[in-house]
């Protein structure tokens, strides 16, 4: 769309059905099909159970298709309607390698950055690649959907007319929960970095990368271990501060398609197509995730391509209260601690109006020129994403906040973060667990199917994923979590912490969105061509025929938006007890003053309308030799227009002011990523030659040889800009998509197969095979990076990877498919081995350091079994991933292009048990 709308379903044909759901903005694509050659009702349908083995969950589906027809006197008239429901459990387990960066090993064997972020001193000494921690994760989904369609069709007693309406809606409704562990890098970072272990050494391989070694580092400053604060000193000086993250989502996507269609066959020469569609969407998540605090160190060690054995080892080098005789383990309260929380809503909404004529006018079999086309194209489309931030916000820290002891006369002084087994005092948060909050233990049950180790030893204690599923009620007792520490908080900057969406100031009235994050995005197309359709046999006996055509597109966008600098709170009160300040209240006050200007709550509208139009000609031609031998040619310039969100005019700028970024000339910095309303297709000129030879009914073999140029590649810009509100100025650190000035260049080949051996005798006969193989050579674009120099370079936080040297994301160098089958008699066995060589996942990675991701190779076996019991009901097995394949991605961490493990994610297989019947 609006290249080719629907062509309508059609109601006289053999029956089949094809859903694809759409998004914001999308279309719904049910295509069914009735027999014409037949009378009377027609019912079919198809009832699944879906089982997962790594989740060990069933699930049922079903589907229901009827439809009937009649000959009348005014012409052939037919219905169909079908309903499906579907249910998918699965669970997916990963282990991860994080935040690789380059050290060096000083003279007295610590590893240092390689430039010092306070003074700017250059360390010398051999340079080492090192990670910063590990993660491992475990997710659930449960999805279920629903899909309906209704189709009438009518065609003319002399069969020249034919019209067909139709309505589709899919309804997906998706859940899902996610339980990490994850070690804090930025918190590890800001303390002093990762180190190893007092009295081991890491080991490294030949291009000087870390292979194994058990991490630690510093916690910095800890408010409960000065005795004057009144705490119990509970939080380690040193141990690896590691994240135990629960996450619950939930979303519902919804699409309604409704559609005309008018078949003309005007004359015996000038046929006439007509269409119009109108499409609505809408889609609503809410997803809700809680970071809660361990301590321990990590064992990692790295296996080639096997998933790296990670042991995350409890505390033992320091003298405090932590994990004592009387709280050993991680699945007690007291060893845990309320971090931070993060919210994100999503209410947007999209419709399409899209329309076309064609007309097709044909000439004289003798003729060379066999027929002209012309059409014309027309599309409407209107978005209003309606989607906040990822509103992260801290609950409790280390470094001050409320008191840790465990009475409700609680002194004034801070004493250290909200541990899981305090009462939270004066306003108790219940879910079964009295007063001590939210908590549950996950306990990693046959984690990674027993191919990985299992890191935790044992479990964690999270804030379950289901209670966060529950928005409302999760949001009321995380934000009485958030009020204990708030209530004896002193001089810490950003010190309210944590507030739903709702609650945050200058929200629209009634509604979680700033209005920066309201974002309407409109786009109207107009295209015409006209195409030449030749042909005709050569004196030798062979046929050429081809096209010759083009197309003129012009679209206009309006994307409206704002500049907005959300209110926040810039409260410092002097230090007590010997707390230090934070970074931000050491600054002077004029630049927290400027800060508090900045960010006033303040919006300044940011439209942008954007114009381009194109022509693009197309020219194809078929060389038929006989014997089943034929050659193709073809050269084309298309367009592939930006996904919509990526269009949003969306600047929400929040100044940083943690402990855990980095400053720039004496002053806080925002981080954030923003759309591109100027953004603009991705043009190609693409280049074809095929050789095919259809050596038998059932039989052929192909090759495809292939070039495109690419224009206008989308890729990452990071760049460092100046922002000015109310008289305030400071600068941003900005994520946006754009065009490549670069041209990205793919070419390679493809050889496909396909036989079936009905030549063999008896049994033998129902075997066959299709093949195919790709190569594929493609040269990408670079993203734009800071520069080397850049603070958040040096510090380690932001990669400068020169990425010139990668190819084009989502493309494998090597690519085959091998599906054998066998049908005969009812019985019909397939198979599918899949399998591809790694491609570029993305230039930038949005977990730090920000690097390039590539996935490695990957291969996967789908297999299926039916039995045609009596011609009408047909039942059977189908498996999905019966290799149990684990899939691998993995780090660019220097300009050399070297990589090194990210993750591995292991999904469930499964199996599905299916009964189709069909009656008429």
């Amino acid at each position: 769309m609006p290249a080719e709308l629907l062509g309508g379903v059609d109601v006289f044909k053999s029956p089949s059905a094809d859903m694809i759901e759409g998004g914001i903005g999308g279309s719904v694509n049910l295509r069914t099909r009735l027999p014409f050659d037949s009378t009377g009702l027609v019912l079919g349908g198809t009832l699944e159970n879906n089982y997962g083995d790594f989740v060990k969950k069933s699930a049922p589906t079903v589907s229901v298709l009827g439809s009937n027809r009649w000959e009348t006197g005014i012409g052939d008239f037919g219905i169909l309607a079908s309903f499906v429901r579907s249910q998918v459990r699965s669970r997916a387990d990963s282990v991860q390698i994080s935040n690789w960066g380059e050290r060096v090993i000083g003279a007295d064997g610590s590893l240092l950055q390689p430039v010092d972020a306070t003074t700017g001193v250059v360390n010398t000494g051999r340079t080492v690649y090192v990670p910063r921690g590990a993660a491992i994760r475990s997710q659930e989904f449960n999805r279920t959907r629903y899909g309906y369609s209704a189709a009438g069709q009518w065609r003319s007693p002399d069969k020249s007319m034919t019209a067909t309406a139709q309505f589709l809606r899919t309804d997906s409704r998706e859940a899902w929960t996610e339980n990490s562990i994850e070690v804090a890098t930025d918190n590890v970072l800001a303390a002093g970095d990762t180190q190893p272990f007092p009295g081991t050494s890491f080991a490294y391989d030949d291009d000087n990368v870390f292979t194994s070694g058990i991490i630690t580092g510093p916690n910095g400053y800890r408010a409960d271990q000065d005795p004057a604060n009144g705490g119990d000193q509970r939080t380690p000086s040193n141990g690896l501060q590691s994240n135990n993250i629960s996450r619950g989502n939930q979303s519902r996507f919804r699409t309604n398609d409704a559609s005309f269609n008018l078949k003309w066959q005007a004359t015996n020469r000038l046929g006439i197509n007509l269409d119009y569609q109108h499409v609505w969407s809408q889609v609503k998540v809410t997803d809700l995730t809680v970071w809660g605090t361990t301590f321990q160190n990590a064992d990692i060690r790295l296996d080639g391509t096997n998933p790296a054995y990670v042991n995350f080892i409890p505390v033992t080098n320091t003298p405090n209260n932590y994990q004592n005789a009387a709280h050993p383990s991680y699945l007690d309260a007291y060893n845990n601690f309320y971090r931070s929380a993060m919210d994100h809503i999503e209410d947007s909404e999209g419709n399409e109006d899209a329309a076309r004529i064609d007309l097709d006018y044909s000439f004289p079999e003798d003729s060379w020129l066999t027929s002209v086309r012309v059409g014309y194209r027309f599309a409407d489309r209107q978005n209003e994403a309606r989607s906040t931030g990822y509103n992260w916000g801290v609950l409790s820290e280390i470094w001050g906040g409320g008191n840790n002891q465990d009475n409700a006369a609680a002194p004034t002084g801070p004493g250290g973060p909200v541990w899981f087994d305090r009462p939270i005092d004066g306003n108790p948060v219940t879910r079964n667990t009295g007063n001590l909050g939210p908590q549950q233990a996950f306990l990693y049950d046959n984690f990674f199917r027993g191919k990985a180790n299992d890191s935790s030893n044992g479990g964690r204690v999270f804030v379950p994923g289901s209670f966060l599923q529950d928005y409302g009620a999760a949001t009321q007792a995380i934000s009485q979590i958030a009020q204990e520490w708030r209530n004896f908080t002193s001089n810490l900057s950003g010190a309210n912490g944590w507030v739903p969406l709702a609650s945050r100031a200058g929200v629209v009235a009634g509604t979680p969105f700033l209005p920066g994050e309201i974002n309407p995005v409109s786009e109207r197309n107009n295209a015409v061509y006209a195409m030449a359709r030749f042909g005709n046999d050569l004196s030798n006996g062979w046929n050429l025929s081809g096209n010759i055509g083009v197309r003129y597109t012009k679209t206009d966008r309006v994307s409206s938006g704002f500049f907005a600098f959300p209110q926040q709170s810039f409260s410092c009160v002097a230090p007590t007890d010997g707390q230090p300040v934070s970074r931000f209240c050491a600054l002077p006050q004029a630049v927290r003053d400027a800060a508090a200007a900045f960010q006033n709550g303040s919006t300044t509208p940011n439209d942008a309308k954007l114009s381009y139009d194109y022509f693009l000609p197309s020219f194809n031609v078929k060389l038929a030799m006989g014997g089943g031998l034929q050659f193709r040619a073809a050269f084309t310039k298309s367009v592939a227009p930006p996904d919509f969100g990526l269009t949003r005019s969306y600047y929400n700028i929040n100044l940083n002011t943690s402990d855990q970024t980095i400053l720039f000339n004496g002053a806080p910095v925002a981080t954030f990523q923003v759309g591109n309303p100027f953004l603009k297709p991705v043009r190609a000129d693409n280049y074809d030659v095929t050789a095919e030879w259809y050596f038998s009914n059932v039989g052929q073999l192909t090759l495809s040889l292939f070039k495109k140029d690419l224009y206008g590649v989308q890729t990452n810009s990071l760049q460092r800009q100046s922002f000015t509100n109310n008289g305030a100025t400071f600068d941003g650190i900005i994520t946006t998509p754009l065009n490549s000035t670069e041209t990205g260049r793919v070419k390679g080949f493809e050889v496909g197969y396909q036989q079936t051996y009905d030549f063999l005798p008896g049994f033998l006969s129902g075997f066959g095979l299709a093949a195919n193989f790709t190569y594929v050579k493609s040269s990408g674009v670079s993203q734009q990076n800071l520069d080397s120099d850049d603070p958040n370079v040096t510090a380690g936080i932001i990669s400068n990877v020169d990425t010139s040297g990668l190819p084009l994301q989502g493309l494998s160098k090597y690519q085959f498919n091998f599906a054998p089958f066998y049908q005969r008699n009812g019985l019909e066995v397939r198979a599918a081995y899949n399998w591809r060589s790694k491609n570029l996942l993305t230039i930038r990675d949005v977990i730090v350091p920000n690097s390039p991701v590539y996935a490695e190779k990957y291969g996967q076996l789908d297999a299926s079994i039916f039995y045609a019991v009596t011609p009408a009901i047909k039942m059977g097995f189908q498996g999905v991933n019966l290799t149990n394949s684990i899939t691998r991605t993995s780090y660019v961490i220097n300009d050399d292009l070297l990589t090194r493990p990210r993750n591995w994610f292991i999904a469930d297989r499964r199996f599905t048990f299916s009964i189709r019947a069909s009656f008429r």
